[in-house]
């Protein structure tokens, strides 16, 4: 994550961007451009004045994350930056204003034509964990503008306010935790009969896809068929409903940095849905060192796959393998291999196994002593050895796209209609893929 020194960095990243963009035309100097007040200009040309700083969701930077097994540190902090940008002619009078038009149009241009600020321009610690910043002209009122002026006695000069999202601040607060090894409880009478009255219906696990780590305390709202819905939150980012109505339901997840996850519920009577979410990454979401992003086309025979669900694993070094010789169709138990800590599997989850002839999803809701169970038995027969890969769903959109930020660069097994097909994105840049499926 980056230091303290996130904001400035930001800043100077931003004035680099607008000397290469604005000079030599329509400035001629590219010191003329500066990180500082407008109504301390001097004969800067062009100045970029930070005059807020927003943190956003305290709920999604509150809790703390797994440094190794003993140690947990604080998340980082994660903040909006807004910039007045205001342009200062030294023309003549007769043809000030017109010049100062010409910087502001430039202006605007250059950080529209760069919605993410390319990595280039990054230094010191975001250039470390090659950070995401995002960048938006905000549409803010001429009222607010004005009020930054209101205590000067200088004349007021047209101006445009950058937003710019991404900009993290790691904690230094660590705290030492040890694993549970026995509990004590004792029971209520009285609560117990009221449990019993009640039926769990559903159990979701709420996890960030991109860091795998559970989400809890998050903040997040939940809708079932679009209705506003609160759960009861567990600890490890479980959430439960109960006395849900039988049936099929659509499950929203939105949570301020994430992208709205949907999963449909199939309610049985008498039975308890269990299930995982894995949110992606949003805007303004603290990307890591190493981060890359792929663009997958989805299409058959030449035609876009519109809204279809994909899903997605990283077809590296399996930590999971079939251990038996042979798992017959129709088996809901089966032996593992875990290499590894059994508890870094992103468990219950979705997973991929992993087959050129008869790929299969499944749902592995447990593994514990070599012994995995699977919330629906095997649709196809598989070997010793295939690979079970922690996979997650997709959509594509309406062009049939999918956009997908990953930790790192890597083999990417992209599985749609019983099928598999491989792409292999780059650290640099971004990535580009057209898939053509049968």
């Amino acid at each position: 994550m980056a230091d303290y020194t996130a904001i400035v960095e930001a800043g100077n990243a931003l004035i680099e961007l607008l000397r290469d963009n604005l000079t030599p035309e329509p400035l001629g100097n590219r010191e003329l451009i500066a990180l500082c007040s407008p109504h301390e200009s001097e004969n800067n040309q062009l100045t970029v004045y930070l005059y807020h700083i927003e943190e956003e969701s305290q709920n999604m930077t509150s809790g703390y994350y797994q440094v190794d097994q003993n140690t947990q540190r604080r998340a980082a902090a994660q903040f909006t930056l807004r910039y007045l940008v205001t342009a200062h002619s030294k023309a003549p009078v007769q043809l000030r204003q017109a010049d100062q038009h010409r910087i502001l149009g430039a202006a605007i241009q250059a950080l529209r034509d760069n919605p993410i600020l390319p990595q280039q321009y990054l230094s010191g610690s975001l250039a470390e964990e090659r950070a995401q910043l995002h960048l938006a002209v905000e549409k803010v009122p001429l009222e607010q503008l004005l009020k930054i002026w209101n205590n000067t006695s200088k004349e007021y000069k047209a101006s445009f306010v950058l937003m710019v999202t991404g900009v993290t601040i790691a904690s230094r607060r660590e705290r030492k935790i040890t694993r549970v090894t026995d509990f004590t409880a004792t029971v209520d009478p009285q609560a117990r009969q009221e449990e019993i009255r009640r039926s769990v219906s559903a159990v979701l696990l709420l996890r960030d896809g991109f860091r795998g780590t559970a989400l809890e305390n998050s903040g997040a709202m939940f809708y079932i068929d679009g209705i506003p819905s609160q759960p009861q939150s567990k600890r490890g980012g479980y959430q439960v409903w109960t006395d849900l109505p039988a049936g099929q339901h659509t499950l929203s997840v939105r949570l301020r940095g994430f992208q709205t996850e949907e999963i449909a519920l199939d309610i049985q009577p008498g039975k308890t849905w269990e299930g995982s979410a894995d949110l992606k990454p949003g805007m303004g979401y603290p990307y890591g060192k190493g981060a890359t992003t792929a663009h997958l086309t989805l299409q058959r025979d030449g035609q876009p796959l519109i809204h279809e669900t994909v899903w997605l694993a990283a077809a590296g070094d399996a930590p999971l393998k079939l251990a038996q010789t042979k798992a017959a169709e129709g088996v809901q138990t089966l032996r593992l291999f875990c290499k590894g800590p059994a508890n870094a599997l992103p468990l219950p989850g979705n997973f991929l196994i992993e087959e050129a002839k008869q790929p299969e999803l499944v749902f592995l809701q447990s593994y514990e002593g070599e012994e995995g169970r699977l919330a629906t038995p095997l649709a196809h027969a598989h070997t010793r050895g295939k690979a079970f890969l922690p996979a997650q769903q997709y959509r594509t959109d309406e062009q049939g796209r999918i956009r997908v930020m990953l930790r790192s660069a890597g083999k990417l097994a992209v599985f749609w209609d019983g099928s598999i097909q491989y792409v292999e994105p780059q650290t640099n840049g971004e990535n580009a893929f057209t898939l053509q499926f049968q």
